[in-house]
């Protein structure tokens, strides 16, 4: 997993943020904990996903783990994709979240 140096968090995310990033460390299971990542489908803009998926071997096969967003529960994840893409949009006057998102703004966890 490798997390974007300037990390998106909704307001409780960010409240908790040590532990969440602790506990994605060590593969734990987090209710209510959403990741914002850069998308698998080479169309998309963004996924987002419950942390649990991760410990679906086909998904986490297949999911990509450039994250740069985290959320606690599905409308705080909504609205961080909201502010994300309108950040990227006031920045760019697009929507080139490949290229808004640079590979050298990612360590890893």
């Amino acid at each position: 997993m490798r997390w974007y140096r300037k990390l998106y968090l909704g307001p409780r995310a960010a409240r908790q943020i040590d532990r969440i990033r602790r506990n994605a460390g060590e593969g734990k299971f987090m209710a209510g904990v959403y990741y914002i990542t850069l998308s698998s489908a080479p169309e998309g803009l963004l996924d987002m996903f419950h942390n649990g998926m991760l410990t679906e071997p086909l998904f986490s096969s297949l999911q990509r783990t450039d994250v740069v967003g985290i959320a606690y529960g599905k409308l705080e994840a909504v609205e961080l994709i909201r502010g994300i893409i309108e950040d990227i949009y006031r920045n760019t006057g697009g929507l080139d979240v490949r290229n808004y998102f640079r590979e050298q703004d990612f360590g890893e966890s």
